[in-house]
C-alpha cells in the first residue's frame, strides 16, 4: 500500500480535501460533502455537484457487470466487518494519473460511509483519454475500475502506454471490470 506522501516528480499539487459519501442499508446515497462538489466542479461534473446524487442507488453510477460486483463484494465486506475496508486505486483525468485511498465502514444501522483520500497525482506524458462504450465491441478494450490498467492481447497494461501505443493517442473506447491484481485484493480481504 502507497504512503500518502507526495511521490519523486509529483508534478500536481495534492489537495487536502477528503471526498466523503454514504450510503443507506439499501445502497441509496444519503450523504455528500463539500469535497464532493469541489472534486465534480474540478472534473467536468457540475450535474452531479450540489446534493444532486442524494438518492441515487450508488451501484447505477457502477459501469460494468464485473464493477458492480466488485462494489457489491466491498458493500457487504464492510458491513459484516468491525474494521474499516481500506484500498488504494486509481482515479486518472485525460491529464494526471490520480493516486487515491479508499475507507469504507459501517455503522449499526447498515449505512456504509466512505471517504477518498487524494495520495498524489502524477502528470500524464501525453493526454489519455477514454470513453465508455455502451456495450463491447471488437476495438472495445477493459480497463480495471481500480488500477486503470487496460486489457490488451491479454495482458493488462498502463494505460498511458494502451493509449498512445496501441492507438495512438486517438481516444480509447473502453468497458469496465477487475484486473486479477485487483480481484486478487478482495478475495484477500475476505
Amino acid at each position: 500500500m502507497r504512503q500518502p506522501t507526495n511521490a519523486p516528480g509529483n508534478t500536481a499539487p495534492c489537495h487536502e480535501e477528503t471526498v466523503e459519501l454514504s450510503v443507506d442499508q439499501d445502497d441509496l446515497i444519503v450523504r455528500v460533502n463539500a469535497a464532493w462538489d469541489h472534486f465534480a466542479l474540478d472534473n467536468d461534473g457540475a450535474h452531479l455537484a450540489n446534493d444532486a446524487v442524494l438518492g441515487w442507488n450508488l451501484l447505477d453510477s457502477v459501469s460494468g457487470k464485473t464493477s458492480k460486483s466488485f462494489m457489491l463484494a466491498l458493500l457487504e465486506l464492510a458491513r459484516r466487518r468491525d474494521r474499516e475496508v481500506c484500498f488504494d486505486y486509481r482515479c486518472d483525468s485525460p491529464r494526471l494519473r490520480r493516486f487515491m485511498r479508499a475507507r469504507l465502514r459501517s455503522d449499526s444501522s447498515g449505512a456504509v460511509h466512505f471517504s477518498h483520500e487524494h495520495l498524489y497525482s502524477e502528470a500524464f506524458p501525453h493526454l489519455v483519454t477514454f470513453k465508455t462504450a455502451a456495450q463491447r465491441a471488437r476495438d472495445t478494450a477493459i480497463r480495471c475500475s481500480l488500477c486503470n490498467h487496460v486489457r490488451h492481447d491479454g495482458l493488462w497494461k498502463l494505460p498511458e502506454f494502451v493509449s498512445q501505443q496501441v492507438f495512438d493517442g486517438r481516444t480509447v473506447s473502453v468497458t469496465y471490470g477487475i484486473c486479477p491484481s485487483c480481484l486478487e485484493m478482495l478475495e484477500e480481504a475476505r
